[in-house]
């Protein structure tokens, strides 16, 4: 037996005890309330146990026989752990059976005193002061377990928005650097089998579908560390420093201006900049490949922020290969994020994007 049923069991044995020495009819409101605390301490069901008890403490107040005042004795274990069932009812079951079962185990705590007042010669006046004896407590009890409710509930959204901010970090990643990279090896393998068998440009391509790859295989570790890390690793930060090398990913590398200029801005406006340059290089690997001048240009003024414009001279890219579509407006909320203002569309005959951001 566990500690907990050892000790309700001695504390049912000394409930009963009295009752042994009283007239038999003693042994009604005894065996309530140690029927009534032995389903709080037990812990049943969490509808059945509270229901159980609130319908013998009710049953008990409509026909308890014998002498009413000494069944006073065992009123205030009966109310105490009918308090509890209340409070436990309130605070953990779900909401429509929180307030069912919440009502009728405080019906049956706000009723225990009627059992005795409504036997009094005048029961006007000790029916009222029982009932607020009674209602005391339990509003004292029914708040503190409303608040501890609320509270759990905010734990529990905090919970979840900290889960579904991680999976969206996830997809991020995946979309960001991920699909980048296959982006990039299903371009150069479309290429390869349209042009004709060079040994030498064959190594060559060979060994920046291994770069690609490898870059690939290292943003999925981050994201499984990210996933097994018992806290949450923190997210993957980029700097503007780590530009031109993505720039030289590309067969012909985009041209880049205002990159020198620049001066030191804050990691998150670095990362944003660098993920708008990634996004819409991406999509003009996959929706504008032909484009013959890419340009990618950064400027900072002071109070209007960094401004990043990524620019192809085409075709526009609604009408290329389709797919996708969902980066640039997860890209948009996250500039929004920062205060700041991406823009998409058609530019001459190309594509622009713009970012916005305050520094």
């Amino acid at each position: 037996m566990t500690a907990r049923r050892v000790l309700t069991a001695a504390a049912v044995a000394l409930l009963l005890l009295p009752a042994a020495l009283a007239p038999w009819t003693a042994w009604f409101p005894a065996l309530a309330a140690a029927l009534v605390l032995a389903l709080t301490t037990l812990r049943p069901p969490p509808v059945a146990g509270p229901v159980a008890a609130a319908l013998v403490s009710l049953a008990l107040d409509a026909g308890l026989p014998g002498d009413h005042l000494l069944a006073q004795l065992w009123t205030p274990v009966e109310f105490t752990a009918l308090l509890v069932l209340v409070a436990r009812s309130v605070r953990r079951l779900t909401t429509r059976r929180a307030w069912a079962v919440g009502a009728l185990t405080a019906t049956a705590a706000l009723a225990l005193p009627l059992r005795f007042a409504l036997r009094q010669p005048l029961p006007g006046p000790a029916s009222a002061a029982g009932l607020l004896l009674a209602a005391v407590p339990l509003a004292g009890v029914l708040g503190a377990a409303l608040h501890l409710r609320g509270q759990d509930d905010r734990r529990a959204r905090a919970v979840r928005d900290a889960r579904h901010e991680q999976r969206l970090a996830v997809a991020r990643d995946l979309h960001d650097y991920v699909a980048h990279e296959l982006t990039g090896i299903l371009l150069e393998v479309q290429a390869a089998q349209l042009g004709g068998y060079d040994e030498d440009e064959n190594a060559r391509l060979l060994a920046r579908l291994e770069s690609a790859g490898q870059r690939a295989l290292a943003s999925m570790d981050h994201t499984l560390d990210a996933l097994r890390a018992p806290d949450g690793a923190g997210p993957r930060r980029h700097t503007l420093a780590e530009l031109p090398a993505l720039l030289d990913r590309f067969p012909d590398r985009p041209a880049l201006h205002g990159h020198a200029e620049l001066p030191a801005l804050p990691p998150a406006v670095e990362d944003a900049a660098y993920r708008v340059a990634l996004e819409a290089l991406t999509n003009i690997r996959r929706h504008a490949p032909a484009a013959g001048r890419i340009t990618v240009a950064l400027a900072h003024r002071p109070g209007a922020g960094l401004t990043v414009t990524v620019t192809d001279s085409g075709p526009a890219h609604p009408h290329a290969r389709p797919g996708g579509g969902t980066g640039l407006a997860a890209l948009r909320s996250r500039i929004a994020d920062l205060g700041g203002e991406l823009t998409a569309g058609p530019h001459g005959p190309g594509w622009q994007v713009a970012a916005t951001l305050p520094t």
